[in-house]
């Protein structure tokens, strides 16, 4: 049997469950929390997560970048 990794919040990992790059929030024994920079949360197994590669650590990088302009844009458009 394979022991279950803890993982920190804040770690980027990859869910081959979903198919998504994401950050962990809290795990609670073999489940996961896990959060994109769009503020999309999903559960998950420890199981199926492995650590964020260069790649997809960029790829959260790119989405909290757009997901900032995103904000920016709709506050000034509100603001008229």
């Amino acid at each position: 049997m394979r022991q279950a990794t803890e993982w920190k919040p804040g770690t980027a990992v990859f869910d081959s469950g979903s198919q998504m790059v994401g950050i962990v929030q809290e795990q609670r024994g073999t489940k996961l929390t896990l959060k994109r920079p769009s503020g999309l949360r999903w559960d998950t197994r420890v199981v199926a997560v492995r650590e964020a590669n260069g790649r997809e650590k960029i790829q959260l990088a790119a989405l909290a970048r757009h997901n900032r302009n995103v904000r920016g844009l709709a506050s000034i458009r509100g603001g008229r």
